[in-house]
């Protein structure tokens, strides 16, 4: 409440969903309702079909924190591509993937995802750290 006093606004979060919306509803929901406790404004979308869309959809949102949301097998082929992009243009956007792919987790941090949104994530650590790494709090 303090930050949207002081902005007018509340800090924001872009879903980079990814395909149809079947695909990524199910995190997308999740991401939504995990963040909203944080006070975080969520922008959402339909999905996009190439994640050079998604990106870009991304960095034209102006959104500081930006959630991949898909499924655990398609995230090899979005993720790589999609935080590149951001990076890119916004080296300092937090990039977050919806769901805790075990056996891709190395290969996700090496491509620029900086945390992962899931079940079993410590949501009041998760608030705390984005809020601070914004300067919310």
């Amino acid at each position: 409440e303090a930050f949207a006093a002081r902005t007018g606004e509340r800090p924001k979060v872009f879903l980079a969903n990814m395909g149809p919306i079947p695909q990524h509803k199910a995190r997308a929901d999740f991401s939504t309702g995990f963040l909203q406790v944080g006070g975080f404004e969520i922008i959402t979308n339909n999905g996009f079909d190439t994640p050079e869309a998604a990106a870009q959809a991304a960095i034209d949102s102006g959104a500081p924190i930006v959630v991949i949301c898909s499924t655990d097998p398609t995230y090899p082929e979005y993720v790589p591509p999609i935080t590149e992009k951001i990076k890119a243009a916004k080296p300092n956007t937090i990039v977050l993937l919806a769901g805790y792919p075990a056996d891709q987790i190395d290969a996700h941090k090496a491509s620029g995802v900086d945390d992962f949104i899931h079940i079993r994530a410590d949501v009041y650590q998760m608030m705390k750290t984005l809020q601070d790494k914004l300067n919310v709090a």
